[in-house]
């Protein structure tokens, strides 16, 4: 399925959930937020959120510094 991250098409297989697509790219779960078709996903249902073709993700991720 063709997945929209970031702006950026992405190929991956079907099925797949949010919680393992931000796996798989190596994001750190922690220090994510994630938004499915502009809806942000809490992280407690991450593990649930099925993932559809043409999907838009968008995936933000904090960083420290001082």
């Amino acid at each position: 399925m063709k997945l929209l991250i970031n702006g950026e098409n992405k190929e991956f297989s079907e099925g797949l959930t949010l919680e393992e697509l931000i796996r798989q790219l190596g994001v750190r779960k922690e220090t994510v937020v994630a938004e499915v078709n502009r809806q942000i996903i809490q992280n407690e249902r991450r593990a649930e959120c099925k993932l559809a073709d043409g999907d838009q993700i968008e995936l933000i991720q904090f960083v420290g510094g001082g």
